[in-house]
């Protein structure tokens, strides 16, 4: 029990982190994304194409950021019922749930600007077996909290 409680407060520590990063990143994205393909890669900032692939991941950031804030919140609320010891309930399902349906819907604005600037297909595909991979884990912990309402009835 200790180990998970190490481990889901690392995880918790991680996700909040995140969460300050993504906001930081809501006011500054543009500007550091700007720097970080331009100056970093020594690129030329006239090029027509250049241009194009800078605005098209930008608009993909603020499209997917409001999913991306969702699910780390329900992430955050799941790692402390964790480690407050509810593990095996109802909203914790929920909360892998939405999750899930977060994942696919970054899916989304990363396949459609991925049609424009390819890299963002490596996300699109990331996030699609992300939320594959959690709604599975999401049946399983679904059947858990099932077995244990039914044991708990059984005197």
């Amino acid at each position: 029990m200790k180990k998970t409680r190490v481990s889901a407060g690392i995880s918790l520590a991680i996700c909040i982190a995140s969460a300050a990063l993504l906001l930081v990143w809501l006011f500054t994205f543009p500007s550091f994304f700007r720097w970080f393909y331009f100056d970093y890669h020594m690129l030329d900032q006239t090029a027509l194409s250049a241009q194009k692939a800078v605005q098209t991941v930008v608009r993909c950031f603020y499209f997917s950021a409001p999913f991306a804030a969702a699910a780390l919140g329900m992430l955050i609320s799941l790692l402390v019922n964790i480690l407050r010891g509810r593990v095996f309930v109802a909203p914790n399902v929920a909360f892998l749930r939405w999750v899930s349906w977060c994942c696919w819907a970054v899916f989304i604005p990363c396949f459609a600007f991925g049609l424009r600037y390819l890299p963002l297909m490596i996300i699109a595909f990331a996030m699609g077996v992300v939320g594959t991979l959690l709604r599975v884990v999401k049946n399983i912990m679904q059947a858990a909290v099932a077995l244990q309402e039914e044991n708990s009835l059984t005197v």
